[in-house]
């Protein structure tokens, strides 16, 4: 054995030996660094950390840097030469590190004078820890030695630092983090107030009263008290332009609240039977429920429960009272119904934690319409919550509890950038989708219900995708011609002169309507879309005589049908819309305009067809979701298989290559309407297939046209060529964010995607 390799192994030792021995995580990596810079004769070592979020790189422990940065001095994987080891996960050893285009100079860590550089990643298990840098002051290439020390070293300290971290953050910072069935919102940080009423719907007991006049009287008031309530905050939501959750929230409540009978009942059971008033509501309700149950109507269960539940809160006086709370607090209650989301004042609630993983989807909607941060269905033990500080991550439906003064900091970081960013994004909402080579990008609407925002057709080429299912999900029975006849011709007026794509009833799979409940064992593959209106022609030609009389004066609509998989699925819609047309022009005698006709791809096998479909359509539109999800037989909601889940597969690039190919040389136009049309990485790899038009959620209509107008597509084409070659999904999403760095546009995707990687 050389004396070069006998003192490496000796320094081996030595410092694994003390640093293994050290009882505290600081004293190890402290000791570390120390013990390092000597055996290596360097004039600075430093240890790097990732953050919890995976997206940054801490200064954790220095010989030869300013001590007071450490916690302090990050970079972003990718910057600065630090962030590039770590991004390449390879060694770099250079002789004069600031001559280096990655180098980038961090004020007041005290790095002026070092020239020399060398940094190894540190992995554990494929997972990226850290960086080990060593540095001299003179210009020189560090030699063989110091390479083999700091290679080996870093693969042997690595499970050290891997378990010691773990321990610090579990047994020191108390650190747990809770997945949620779903999310909303942004991110709140406050103290948890938990709020147990200690009657509810399911503890109230029987209980019987002789002032049976007294508690009808109280019930009156109290079915008065809601009204008025859910007046002003129905009133509030539509002058904010929220008429998804308003509609959502009066179709849940309004219907039991102006229904007679309902306390014809309540008053019946107080009479005769002499209950109190919170238990004669309890009795309606049950039997409702049962009822209910028996129609096949579950939809309705949770509204009635949660209704009976607010009418009983308000009844024995125990809602919660924000005018006790002095600062905002993130509430933790069992069970939320809407009416408590509606009435919720963003001055004293940051966000909420929802137990119940039952609560209605009418919470979901009015939380994510209000902005307010939720997570709904977590197991937590909710006796364990109150005055705890707590995160929500509405946009992960994750919740930390205590968490460590550098985590918060770091969500704090984050909630700062997302609003500098919206900011930025919305300077530019009302402009044009114009590349930095002068090529125009088609940026359309995805809807559920109509939207009272004036200025929105400004913000917008048209509507990509009108669900019209949802309109029938918030109605009790099937809506008549007359009232979809309304709902359309409000939309189509407001955005007069501008495409309005309409997708023709869409139910089934998780979408069921009351009036038409569907139960099966696998509902994915089952009776939804295409082939319940095909199998209901009926609601289908009424929809779509709707359609075209709300059409007539406009002349901008466009019909597309979802859930495709068959050619004579195409045809027989085609017969239908042509009778509906000629009973129209027979009806009025008058001529009416022709609305374009499309398909949604979401079903694998269409790809196979589009020849024959584009003989019968005049445009295609991919929904990305539901294809993907096919592509791969993964249900993105299963956190068993939602991995699998994945856009930039090497198969799912290549295959909407093929879709965006095929669909031009057969001259028909494409779109996609799906999420990933909507989120950062996602839109420049459709724009670099070659998709030129985009459909996405409002909120993200401006962040996508910011993008847009910051990158030059025929660079991104040639991004796209390379892409197509590569063979993992890591090494494609790589290609984008390297893409989006050069432009300028890394922290957009830091912020909004790399954050649910972590």
């Amino acid at each position: 054995m050389s004396e070069n390799q006998n003192s490496i192994l000796l320094a081996l030792r030595k410092i694994i030996q003390e640093v293994s021995s050290k009882k505290s995580f600081e004293d190890a990596i402290n000791t570390l660094v120390d013990l390092i810079r000597d055996a290596t004769s360097a004039d600075c070592c430093s240890l790097y950390l990732v953050t919890p979020r995976k997206n940054y790189l801490k200064l954790a422990a220095t010989e030869g840097l300013q001590k007071d940065s450490i916690g302090k001095a990050s970079l972003q994987i990718g910057e600065g030469l630090v962030g590039l080891v770590a991004q390449k996960q390879e060694l770099i050893n250079l002789a004069n590190a600031p001559e280096h285009p990655n180098f980038k100079y961090l004020p007041d860590v005290g790095e002026d004078e070092y020239r020399s550089f060398l940094g190894v990643p540190v992995i554990n298990q494929g997972e990226l820890l850290g960086v080990l840098v060593i540095q001299c002051k003179e210009n020189r290439v560090f030699g063989e030695q110091e390479e083999t020390l700091l290679i080996t070293l870093s693969a042997q300290i690595a499970s050290i630092i891997s378990i010691t971290r773990t321990l610090k953050e579990n047994e020191d910072f108390r650190v747990s983090r809770y997945k949620g069935k779903r999310g909303s919102g942004s991110i709140a940080i406050a103290q948890a107030v938990v709020w147990k009423p200690p009657v509810t719907f399911d503890t109230i007991q029987t209980m019987y009263s002789d002032e049976k006049d007294i508690q009808s009287e109280l019930f009156h008031q109290t079915i008065f008290q809601l009204q008025m309530e859910m007046d002003r905050a129905n009133l509030y939501l539509q002058e904010n332009s929220l008429s998804q959750a308003s509609s959502g929230y009066m179709s849940g409540y309004g219907s039991m609240l102006d229904d007679p009978s309902f306390e014809d009942e309540v008053d019946s059971e107080i009479f005769e039977n002499g209950y109190v008033a919170a238990t004669a509501i309890k009795v309606v309700t049950m039997r409702r429920i049962k009822a209910a149950e028996d129609d096949g109507h579950k939809e309705k269960i949770r509204d009635m429960r949660d209704f009976a539940s607010i009418l009983i809160t308000r009844l024995v006086h125990l809602a919660p009272k924000e005018t006790e709370l002095s600062s905002p607090v993130v509430l933790v209650v069992q069970s939320m119904p809407a009416a408590l989301v509606a009435e919720m004042t963003r001055d004293k609630i940051a966000g909420f934690i929802c137990i119940d993983s039952g609560t209605s989807s009418h919470t979901a909607i009015l939380a994510r319409d209000l902005g307010i941060p939720a997570v709904i269905g977590v197991n937590i033990d909710i006796n364990d919550l109150d005055g705890r500080t707590i995160i929500v991550d509405g946009q992960n439906a994750e919740v930390l509890i205590d968490p460590s003064s550098s985590v918060i900091d770091e969500y704090m970081q984050l909630v700062a950038a997302s609003k500098k960013q919206n900011d930025i994004f919305n300077a530019g909402k009302y402009e044009k989708a114009v590349t930095q080579d002068s090529k125009e990008i088609c940026i359309q609407l995805n809807a559920g219900l109509n939207h009272e925002d004036d200025d929105l057709p400004a913000q917008t080429d048209g509507i990509g995708l009108y669900r019209t299912e949802i309109s029938f999900m918030l109605c009790d029975s099937l809506p008549s011609e007359e009232q979809q006849f309304g709902w359309y011709r409000n939309l189509l007026s407001k955005f007069k002169g501008l495409p309005v794509c309409m997708r023709t009833l869409d139910v089934g799979g998780d979408k069921s309507l009351p009036y038409l409940p569907i139960e099966e064992n696998n509902p994915a593959l089952g009776w939804r879309g295409v082939r319940v209106c095909i199998d209901q022609p009926n609601i289908l030609k009424t929809q779509l005589r709707a359609m075209l009389l709300a059409n007539k004066d406009f002349g901008n609509l466009e019909i597309m049908i979802p859930m495709v998989s068959r050619l004579e699925e195409v045809v027989i819609v085609k017969r239908i819309l042509n009778e509906a047309f000629y009973e129209i022009e027979e009806e009025t005698g008058s001529k009416i305009p022709r609305p374009r006709f499309g398909v949604m791809i979401e079903v694998p096998c269409v790809a196979f067809m589009l020849d024959e479909l584009a003989a019968e359509c005049d445009f295609f539109s991919i929904g990305s979701n539901d294809l993907i999800s096919y592509l791969f037989a993964a249900d993105r909601a299963n956190p068993k298989v939602s991995k699998l889940f994945d856009a930039f597969n090497p198969a799912a690039v290549r295959y909407l290559k093929y879709l965006i190919d095929r669909a031009t040389s057969l001259q028909r136009p494409i779109s996609v309407c799906g999420e990933i049309a909507g989120s950062p990485i996602g839109c420049m790899l459709l724009m670099s297939l070659g998709y030129t038009k985009l459909s996405m959620n409002y909120s993200q209509i401006s962040m996508v046209k910011y993008i847009v107008k910051n990158i030059n597509l025929q660079d991104l084409l040639a991004v796209g060529k390379q892409a197509m070659a590569l063979n993992s999904s890591v090494k494609i999403k790589q290609l984008y964010i390297e893409y989006a760095k050069s432009k300028g546009l890394y922290s957009i995707i830091d912020t909004l995607s790399l954050s649910k990687n972590r």
